[in-house]
């Protein structure tokens, strides 16, 4: 059996909630691993967290936990 190539455990993120409204959570708790040489795509509905955690993958956001 081969290691994951990327190992995501626990990742959760929340957007604060503007002037006093609830903070909006996109995911939480979110496990996934990906092999080297897997073919992998991401799918869901529109605002379901697609981008979010691909944005994230590439640092270009901070997740609340994982």
């Amino acid at each position: 059996m081969t290691s994951a190539f990327l190992k995501v455990e626990g990742l959760s993120k929340v957007y604060p909630g503007k002037r006093g409204q609830r903070d909006v959570t996109v995911f939480e708790d979110l496990h996934f691993d990906i092999r080297k040489g897997e073919f992998v795509c991401v799918l869901g509905h529109s605002g379901c967290g697609k981008t979010t955690i691909l944005n994230i993958l590439a640092g270009l956001d901070e997740p609340k936990a994982g």
